[in-house]
């Protein structure tokens, strides 16, 4: 699920940089692996339906790796439930700073924005944001 969902943003938010992600696929599998503990899937009626995963950094930091909610079941509170369950595994684990990216284009910047997240800075298509305040 992890890899369809990733190659499906891909597809319809950064099309132009499909190519780069496919020669760079060894290099995602090994980030997907390493972190396979912190992920989690959100199912509906027993299916799976969403997934998210995130990554320590140092000095307490956790990055959100990657969220994406089936498009058939977005805007049903699924993200929500992954993105709150990011926040608090990642303060469970001692994370207190809690960071993500988010490409221009992506409409998922209400979620993360609804959520709290302020936004920290940009660069060229992505925007970075963080969620302010100690665990």
């Amino acid at each position: 699920m992890l890899y369809r969902s990733e190659l499906q943003y891909m597809r319809d938010i950064e099309g132009g940089q499909l190519d780069g992600w496919m020669q760079a696929i060894d290099r995602n599998l090994e980030l997907w692996t390493a972190n396979l503990p912190r992920a989690r899937v959100a199912e509906v009626d027993g299916v799976p339906a969403g997934i998210m995963l995130w990554m320590p950094l140092p000095e307490g930091a956790a990055v959100l790796v990657t969220l994406h909610v089936l498009p058939d079941l977005r805007r049903q509170g699924i993200g929500r439930l992954l993105l709150d369950t990011f926040i608090t595994d990642a303060r469970t684990g001692g994370s207190t700073s809690l960071t993500l990216g988010v490409h221009r284009g992506n409409p998922a910047r209400a979620l993360y924005e609804g959520a709290g997240f302020v936004r920290t800075g940009e660069e060229d298509a992505y925007l970075y944001y963080a969620i302010p305040g100690a665990p």
